[in-house]
């Protein structure tokens, strides 16, 4: 008879071994999660404890996902002691409800694999591919919150449960894209909402607390972008793009010296970080420290030549130092690189003009007025250059201030240079 029941065991093993493929793996491809609902298992490299009894280590095994040596122990349990028999029918019964769900899962009947995958992990609620699989079939009803809460259940009962860590990463990826694509839209709200509902899958992940920072910034809200990027770079002390973008909010918020050593922490990071470097000069010049500002200036043309920024910064040093060769040389290169600033085209159309070359101050000038249509400057500019220190076009010159005085930035000094052409006398030495 006992030989008889040794049979039996032997035949519903071998039939276990048919229902659950033990070296197909589960496929997570970067869009989502595939699986073919089959009762999925787990290569690991921990073995069951030696030593320990039979169905302890049968436990052991189904806790790890490790099925070919579940079956092993448990016919070894059966064989040490009878009554043991019962574990068995409970093995075939979950297995029973394990291949129901697979199929359900093929059939795109994900309600009712979850379900059998539920009642599985109510009799052992150890058994780690079925907290997995029930990830999986949440996954397929897109309730994505319970499908990533499940994976983390499936990685407390086994670290090693290489699938669970991939479907999160996934997750956490996809919802970033979502994300990302939501701010490129223009909807910042369905951003925000996309990259906080990102960090409670990972607390960790570093870039969606910098776009938070980025929309913050957007809105104003600048003591909180600099809370969220203090918050990558705390988690990755070597995102250097979180310094940079830390250094130009705290700048902004009026904290020169702490963006500082933000952007030095940057460029200590990546010494070819050009922007670091710029932003820098920036403040160096705010601060009229106009030796450290072209030290660092030049640094960053040094490493990114074809970056235009620095450029025209060192353009408007060399103005201050009345230099201004030398800042007709930096403003020159900085619009070719960057045709369509207006702001540093008028800054060399100031320096032609003060270098009494009329016509390149014309030329320069009408750039920045193409670019921007009511910008006094410009205007200005231009009217400094046509009249040419009386040597120009008188007409032209007056309707060129004429504009200029349309912005009341620029009006007092418009309405003096139309009178000194109007009445020259009053300004005869």
């Amino acid at each position: 008879m006992r030989n008889i029941k040794s049979i039996k065991i032997i035949l519903f093993l071998f039939s276990v071994s048919i229902l659950i493929p033990q070296t197909e793996e589960t496929s997570v491809p970067p869009g989502g999660l595939e699986s073919d609902g089959t009762s999925p298992t787990t290569s690991t490299t921990n073995d069951p404890v030696d030593g320990a009894e039979p169905l302890t280590e049968f436990q052991i095994a189904l806790r790890l996902g490790n099925m070919e040596k579940a079956k092993e122990l448990l016919f070894n349990a059966v064989k040490v002691n009878e009554e043991n028999r019962k574990e068995f029918d409970r093995f075939n019964d979950i297995n029973v409800k394990m291949n129901d769900g697979g199929r359900a899962m093929k059939n795109g009947q994900y309600e009712e694999a979850f379900s059998n995958y539920e009642v599985v992990v109510a009799e052992f609620p150890n058994f780690t591919e079925a907290v997995f699989s029930m990830g999986l079939a949440k996954f397929r009803l897109s309730d994505i919150e319970s499908a990533v809460n499940y994976y983390r259940g499936a990685l407390e009962l086994n670290p090693d449960h290489e699938k669970a860590r991939i479907a999160i990463n996934n997750v956490v990826k996809n919802t970033f894209n979502d994300g990302n694509n939501a701010y490129r839209r223009g909807n910042l709200e369905g951003a925000m909402d996309l990259y906080h509902k990102v960090l409670t899958f990972d607390p960790t992940f570093t870039r969606a607390y910098y776009q938070i920072g980025v929309i913050e910034t957007k809105r104003g809200n600048l003591s909180i972008a600099i809370d969220a990027y203090s918050q990558a770079i705390n988690i990755d002390s070597t995102f250097y793009q979180g310094w940079f973008a830390l250094g130009l909010a705290q700048n902004k918020y009026g904290n020169s010296s702490d963006a500082l050593k933000s952007f030095q922490k940057a460029v200590e990071i990546d010494s070819t970080y050009a922007k670091a470097y710029s932003s820098m000069g920036d403040i160096y010049i705010k601060g009229r420290n106009y030796e450290m500002a072209i030290e660092v200036l030049n640094t960053a043309i040094a490493v990114q030549p074809n970056y235009s920024k620095p450029f025209i910064s060192l353009g408007m040093v060399y103005m201050e130092l009345d230099s201004l060769e030398m800042a007709k040389i930096h403003l020159e290169k900085g619009t070719s690189l960057d045709p369509k600033n207006g702001g540093a085209w008028v800054r060399l159309a100031s320096v032609h003009n003060q270098l009494k070359d009329c016509e390149s101050a014309r030329i320069a000038a009408r750039e920045a007025t193409d670019r921007k249509k009511r910008f006094g400057a410009g205007w200005y500019e231009l009217g400094i250059a046509e009249w040419c220190n009386g040597k120009g076009n008188k007409t032209a010159a007056l309707n060129a201030l004429e504009k200029a005085r349309e912005d009341r930035s620029w009006r007092q000094m418009a309405e003096y240079e139309i009178d000194k052409i109007k009445n020259p006398a009053k300004y005869e030495e």
